[in-house]
């Protein structure tokens, strides 16, 4: 790279304060949103449809169970509910419900990605997920001016830029070849590079176009193993979880937190989902470094490109249906 090339590149590499103060407020602040629709709805559902009544003015001391008016507990409207099911009826019962340990999870989560569509928006000064995704862009123009010049200079990443973005369907495939790129990759550059000039608006409708990019070209190569094995975690939580329920140590009153892992292991198994749907296929095979031509650095950069899907071939090579063995008889 040139050294103003690469002086761009890098500061889109480095995230300013603003940028991460504006994204975590606003992930703070669609967090208190969320709880604020999410606890009278809570409470609809169980007065509505479960036919019970909840105990939830803070300060409000109550009996623990309702046939004994001892120990007492106090009520939360945060963290301590009291629902009474069945009210009225031999069969009633009183359930300990802590709205925010049970709901963190998922709302966090929520507020992650609605976070991360808005800062994907707003323009790159401000936006935390917008630099990145021009960081992407950057990043694999200057990969595809190495490929085709052997070298990466400003002129040439403006050339590039354009010349991606002013192609029509037919320019595209040839782009496949000359690039060593799949078409969905190519494609997908061409719609982050016009996706960048578009109205808010417009922009905003058409978000996906942007977080493809990043998706596709980072986020899936770098942590989806990493995504995987937060799912392993959550699943191991969970399993601990609901044995220390069958084993009593969770009392059946308290099911707050056994919904904490149970939205714990959806979010997640939600997250490698997504990440699944953006990851390139096994025959991906972009950017590979050409046979002559091209420097040191080009090499490694092209290398460095192409992601290994060691894993899934694995997984592909025990999913292949072979000849049931023969049974001994």
């Amino acid at each position: 790279m040139t050294a103003k090339t690469e002086k761009t590149y890098y500061e889109l590499t480095e995230h300013n304060g603003g940028q991460i103060v504006i994204f975590i407020g606003m992930i703070a602040m669609i967090i208190i949103i969320c709880f604020y629709f999410a606890l009278p709805l809570m409470q609809y559902f169980f007065e509505k449809f479960l036919k019970g009544f909840v105990n939830n003015e803070t300060g409000k001391f109550i009996s623990y169970q309702i046939n004994n008016l001892e120990p007492k507990e106090g009520l939360s409207y945060l963290f301590s509910w009291a629902v009474d099911i069945y009210k009225g009826t031999p069969e009633e019962i009183r359930y300990w419900f802590n709205p925010v340990q049970s709901l963190i999870i998922p709302i966090v989560v929520l507020s992650f990605f609605m976070s991360s569509v808005i800062s994907a928006v707003l323009p790159r000064k401000i936006g935390f997920l917008r630099q990145k995704i021009d960081r992407e862009i950057a990043n694999t123009i200057s990969k595809i001016s190495y490929i085709k010049y052997g070298s990466d200079s400003q002129h040439d990443f403006k050339e590039i830029l354009n010349e991606i973005k002013n192609a029509d369907f037919k320019d595209l495939h040839f782009f496949v070849e000359d690039w060593n790129m799949t078409f969905d990759d190519v494609l997908a550059l061409q719609k982050a590079i016009k996706w960048r000039d578009y109205p808010f608006l417009k922009r905003l409708f058409h978000v996906n176009d942007g977080i493809q990019m990043y998706m596709r070209f980072y986020f899936t190569v770098k942590y989806s193993n990493t995504v995987l094995g937060f799912v392993y975690m959550g699943a191991a939580v969970l399993i601990i979880i609901i044995g220390l329920r069958g084993l009593k140590f969770i009392p059946p009153t308290q099911p707050s937190l056994v919904l904490f892992a149970l939205g714990l292991e959806f979010t997640l198994l939600i997250t490698y989902a997504v990440t699944l749907m953006y990851t390139k296929q096994e025959d991906d095979n972009e950017l590979e470094s050409k046979v002559g031509g091209m420097n040191t650095d080009s090499l490694l950069l092209s290398n460095e490109f192409g992601s290994s899907k060691d894993i899934e071939k694995l997984l592909r090579v025990f999913i292949k249906t072979k000849k049931p063995f023969n049974k001994v008889k």
